[in-house]
């Protein structure tokens, strides 16, 4: 004969562990999303960054343009214009 209260008990184990399963799985969709999220914000600020680096490079490529111009002339020599 079958123990009623072994498989009633076997069920509910079963039932509590696929609750939890559910919450854990849950959890994996939640970080996974924010996952995206940060890695999406993160390439944002990489772009933003090589950006600002490029308009950083060229404004003292220009402040340093004429230091080199009339460094090129000697002493007492007159600048260019």
């Amino acid at each position: 004969m079958v123990d009623v209260d072994s498989i009633l008990l076997s069920v509910q184990e079963r039932d509590k562990w696929r609750n939890r399963l559910g919450v854990l799985e849950d959890s994996l969709r939640e970080v996974r999303d924010h996952r995206r999220k940060l890695e999406a914000r993160l390439r944002r600020v990489k772009k933003e960054l090589n950006r600002l680096r490029v308009t950083v490079d060229a404004v003292l490529d220009l402040t340093r343009t004429p230091a080199r111009t009339n460094a090129s002339h000697g002493p007492g020599a007159p600048p260019s214009l």
